[in-house]
């Protein structure tokens, strides 16, 4: 699956309005895009109307501004064995 690209439209504090895409899913994680730099800054997602989500961002959001870029990595299943079986679930 590939990455999911989004908009920020609107900042208040540590929470971002941003329009996607594709859908996005609760709890997902995604990165804001200080634009001009480099800098990613995690967060996740905590509402989700149609194409438009609510994200809470873990760190300092100055110079964060409508507009910048947020992208959901791509998702990867993973395996996890559990128990003297080594019964397999897939997460």
């Amino acid at each position: 699956m590939s990455a999911n690209i989004g908009k920020v439209i609107g900042v208040n504090g540590n929470l971002l309005k941003v329009e996607f895409e594709n859908p996005v899913i609760l709890n997902e994680v995604a990165y804001a895009k200080l634009s001009g730099t480099e800098i990613k800054l995690k967060s996740e997602v905590i509402r989700v109307r149609g194409n438009q989500a609510e994200l809470q961002v873990f760190e300092d959001t100055t110079g964060l501004k409508v507009g910048d870029l947020v992208e959901t990595p791509p998702n990867e299943m993973h395996a996890l064995k559990i128990g003297k079986n080594g019964n397999e679930f897939i997460v």
